[in-house]
């Protein structure tokens, strides 16, 4: 090869690499807002000034190409407030979105009296979304009523952090959402769920996540993911990590602590006639004066619950792990301050295994089912 071919070669190669790089670049918008730093701002292509920041948010997610890309945020405290005629403040109504922050820089905070979602997700079909690296702040205090028409489905629900479903309350037709991620983000104070996400392969992984007056998290439909996450209930919660009519769950490797002046109904909850949990390598933890009336709620069939740790305070009242579905195996796990209540409600007569569990200050209570198995208590 002789070398000027080689030269020539090579300037080509070059180009190709700068052609690669620019179409990158070109799917990548930044956004900054008032409080980011000078050099943030100089380099964004939006730029907002602290007061309904969503407008300049959105605008970045529609300019993106037709084939998606990412939508980053500068470091900074974005004001978001609603947008008329729909349910949230970011709106993400398109597919292959990434929208990402520089993590607890990088703040979204609801302004009081907006009554809607932070983020909301939404479109027949709408799919492979990545929301990663941000701070979430619904502002709950702020924005006290989170109502909604009880008989129309979803409309009570439109207060959330992060949520995604195909279509407004009420509607029909729409194709499901599918393929969303929401990762290392930190999501607070929710009036109703922390983040909500209907449809399938659904995923939230390594999040902090704090006090939500119905769901922290909550994934429906399925098959879905919730992995890796930190709760910290220091206030009124409904459920930690839940699942509502999803099929296919992995509940794995959370950690849920629930403080002195946390007060939470349920830990983990799989829905009922739901098909195939597996919940495993949880953490529990319930502070001296912290209140959770269940630990786990397990409806539904086929849950495998196993390697989970779940303690609470020899000075509170026994945490519940309630089993009232059957083909359910409760192995492996350790218990302190716990009551196993095993009430099968389903009338079908499936098995429940319970079974090498390590039981300290902890019993089973056999009250409905077919219990084929069970740990003595220690």
């Amino acid at each position: 090869m002789s070398i000027r071919y080689i030269a020539s070669a090579a300037l080509v190669g070059c180009a190709l690499v700068s052609s690669v790089a620019a179409a990158e670049a070109a799917a990548t918008v930044v956004v900054a807002t008032k409080d980011s730093s000078e050099r943030s701002r100089s380099s964004a292509q939006f730029v907002g000034d602290g007061l309904g920041d969503q407008e300049e948010i959105n605008q970045a997610i529609r300019s993106l190409p037709q084939a998606g890309g990412t939508v980053l945020l500068t470091e900074g405290t974005y004001d978001i407030r609603k947008v008329e005629d729909h349910l949230g403040g970011v709106i993400i109504d398109r597919s292959d979105v990434v929208l990402a922050g520089r993590g607890p820089a990088t703040r979204l905070v609801q302004a009081p009296g907006q009554e809607t979602n932070v983020i909301r997700i939404i479109g027949s079909g709408v799919g492979r979304i990545v929301i990663r690296d941000l701070y979430v702040d619904a502002n709950r205090d702020n924005n006290p009523i989170g109502e909604g028409d009880p008989k129309v489905s979803h409309a009570r629900f439109e207060f959330c952090g992060i949520k995604a479903y195909c279509q407004k309350p009420g509607q029909s037709g729409a194709e499901p959402c599918h393929d969303i991620t929401i990762r290392d983000a930190t999501v607070l104070n929710a009036r109703r769920l922390g983040i909500m996400l209907e449809g399938r392969n659904m995923k939230v992984i390594d999040n902090t996540i704090g006090n939500a007056m119905s769901d922290a998290v909550e994934i429906l439909t399925g098959p879905g993911e919730i992995r890796g996450n930190y709760f910290e209930i220091t206030g009124r919660t409904h459920v930690a990590v839940g699942s509502d009519r999803a099929n296919s769950m992995i509940m794995a490797d959370n950690r849920v602590h629930v403080r002195k002046s946390g007060d939470i109904d349920i830990g983990f909850r799989s829905w009922a006639d739901s098909q195939r949990h597996v919940i495993a390598g949880n953490i529990l933890t319930v502070d001296p004066g912290g209140k959770c009336k269940l630990a786990m709620d397990i409806r539904g069939f086929g849950a495998v619950i196993s390697g989970n740790n779940i303690h609470s305070d020899p000075s509170n009242e026994p945490l519940c792990l309630l089993i009232s579905g059957g083909n359910t195996l409760l192995s492996g796990n350790c218990f302190e301050n716990v009551i196993v209540e095993v009430n099968d409600k389903t009338g079908t007569d499936k098995p429940i295994v319970i079974n090498n569990n390590l039981m300290e200050n902890s019993k089973v209570e056999y009250k409905a089912g077919r219990l084929v198995t069970a740990t003595a208590p220690s």
